[in-house]
């Protein structure tokens, strides 16, 4: 990490307000997608965020490159707020369009957003003629067919002819990747960018995606629900695995650090529901009081994760935890961490159900 992050968000919220039928005049319910993140990504940085389906991690990565906008907090590129210079308020050191050309994304599914009418040739010469409208067209063929042969798209000349229909799964994803790497992007939001593809081609696309950041010095945020995936692209980037849980960014550090010793224990369930995680001895049973995920719309109050967790206490109905330090790079949002807290001489949490439970436990 250098002294500067190259994007900083800073307690970021993200709430939507679900759409209501013409005649319901009740107050909208509001789901929040994310609340009150804060993290630093550095130059040539790896964060992999997972967490279950609907815990927020694709709109927490589309809110680090500015594709959504926050209702709550900061999202800064290089010190630069990244809404106030799309808006032209305050002091704007930056130009947008310098903003958005350094942050990139390749979608879950490439197909979906390559041009089905267009050549992969004319594809990936629309960032170059945009952000490049000097270099000749005999430049930008060589430059392509260069970027083909890089991520194993050979004959170069073949492929570039070709039509998003005449590919596979694997190909459109490199057309995807090569063409938000001529962009010359700061960093690329990898939005389940594996997760369609055979098990088989998923190491060699996190392979080619890290090649490929030697190469162009680029970061990038990988998002993907397998705890395994994300631990590959981080320990071989050196970088850091963030674990969401309804909005909140439960626990974040080094890959070895989440998979060998985790703190939360919400990440220990998803390193049981990892087969090939689970260390010798863990038991066979889901180590959670609860299967179901609570509902978004109606978060528990105090610790989101204390009507699953089976570690839970009566201050963890009250209280929302903070995130703790736990070394240098490791940060968790659980009061196990803190060995002063009161958590440790409040009892357990009963398993009566909710509305059997005493009213005073339910206080904030």
């Amino acid at each position: 990490m250098t002294d500067e992050p190259l994007v900083s968000l800073e307690n970021a919220e993200v709430h939507f307000e679900e759409e209501q039928g013409l005649l319901d005049f009740s107050d909208p319910d509001v789901v929040r997608a994310v609340d009150g993140v804060s993290l630093d990504i550095g130059e040539k940085d790896v964060v992999a965020l997972v967490g279950e389906s609907g815990c927020g991690k694709t709109t927490l990565g589309k809110t680090t490159i500015g594709l959504q906008r926050p209702t709550g907090g900061s999202v800064k590129y290089r010190g630069q707020d990244i809404w106030d210079a799309k808006d032209g308020t305050g002091d704007v050191d930056i130009p947008y369009e310098e903003i958005r050309r350094s942050l990139q994304i390749i979608h879950q599914d490439p197909g979906s957003s390559l041009n089905p009418n267009r050549k992969v040739l004319g594809t990936l010469e629309a960032p170059l003629k945009k952000w490049q409208p000097n270099m000749s067209s005999g430049d930008r063929r060589r430059e392509i067919v260069r970027m083909l042969e890089e991520v194993g798209m050979t004959p170069a000349a073949d492929y570039a002819g070709r039509y998003p229909h005449q590919l596979s799964g694997g190909e459109k994803q490199r057309v995807a990747l090569i063409r938000a790497l001529l962009m010359d992007p700061d960093l690329i939001l990898a939005d389940e960018a594996i997760s369609a593809l055979d098990v088989s081609l998923r190491v060699d696309m996190m392979d080619l995606m890290l090649d490929l950041q030697e190469q162009f010095n680029t970061s990038f945020v990988f998002v993907s629900h397998d705890l395994s995936n994300a631990r590959y692209i981080a320990s071989h980037a050196g970088g850091r695995i963030g674990v969401m849980y309804l909005g909140e960014l439960i626990e974040v550090g080094p890959p070895e650090q989440i998979i060998n010793d985790p703190q939360h224990p919400y990440t220990k369930v998803l390193r049981w529901a990892t087969p090939d995680l689970r260390t010798t001895g863990e038991t066979e049973a889901p180590p959670v009081r609860k299967i179901d995920i609570p509902d978004p719309k109606n978060p528990p109050s105090g610790c989101r994760f204390h009507t699953r967790c089976p570690e839970a206490r009566e201050a963890c109905t009250q209280q929302s935890p903070a995130s703790y330090a736990n070394g240098a790079s490791h940060r968790v949002r659980c009061f196990r961490v803190d060995d002063a807290h009161e958590y440790w001489s409040s009892p357990p949490v009963s398993d009566e159900p909710d509305d059997q439970r005493p009213t005073e436990a339910h206080s904030t």
